[in-house]
């Protein structure tokens, strides 16, 4: 009889057992439809957090394009004024002679003292002095001159004499020619006619 009741419980057991399978799945189906729901009304903060960091990169990017193309710029700045440079001073500075090392003549750039009289020093002897923070020199010895770097300050010079070494510079210079009442165009701050444009030149 034992063995009789086993066997009649067994169809019980096994349909108990699909209910509780079907209510299981039921379950879940439903668990997967709100989740599902869910994110697609509204998304995740995951997800928002890494939307918005491609942004910041980009900024980032286009800070720093924007700073090298800046950098670039004054660059080819500094380039031009450079080549400006040389065109108007860098040459030959005939009858000119270096009262720092006594070189003459002066091949470069010339630099004269707005403090002395009549000062001239070559490129060497100005990178000598750096600003007032280094020495002066007087090897030239053809006047007296402070030896005290702070009391000098120079600026870039040329004259009549001067011959530029930069390529075009001269034919340009020719071309550009002043006119007698206007400034003379070796910056000793005199009329043309009364300057290098003395005597009809």
């Amino acid at each position: 009889r034992g063995a009789s009741n086993a066997h009649s419980a067994s169809p019980a057991l096994l349909e108990r057992a699909r209910l509780s399978l079907a209510m299981a799945e039921a379950a879940t189906a439903a668990a997967t439809a709100a989740a599902t729901a869910a994110s697609t009304a509204a998304p995740e903060p995951a997800a928002i957090g890494e939307g918005e960091a491609p942004a910041k990169e980009v900024d980032t990017m286009e800070a720093r394009r924007a700073e090298i193309m800046a950098k670039v710029e004054a660059a080819r700045s500094a380039g031009a004024k450079l080549e400006k440079q040389k065109a108007d001073f860098f040459g030959e500075h005939a009858g000119i002679t270096c009262d720092g090392c006594g070189c003459g003549p002066i091949v470069g750039y010339r630099y004269r003292c707005t403090r002395c009289a009549n000062h001239d020093v070559c490129e060497a002897c100005f990178d000598a002095w750096k600003g007032g923070e280094g020495e002066i020199k007087n090897g030239l010895a053809s006047q007296r001159l402070s030896s005290n770097p702070k009391d000098h300050n120079f600026d870039m010079h040329k004259d009549k004499g001067f011959k530029s070494l930069v390529k075009g510079v001269v034919a340009a210079a020719v071309a550009k020619k002043p006119k007698p009442n206007e400034p003379c165009s070796c910056d000793s701050g005199k009329k043309y006619k009364k300057c290098c444009g003395a005597g009809g030149k």
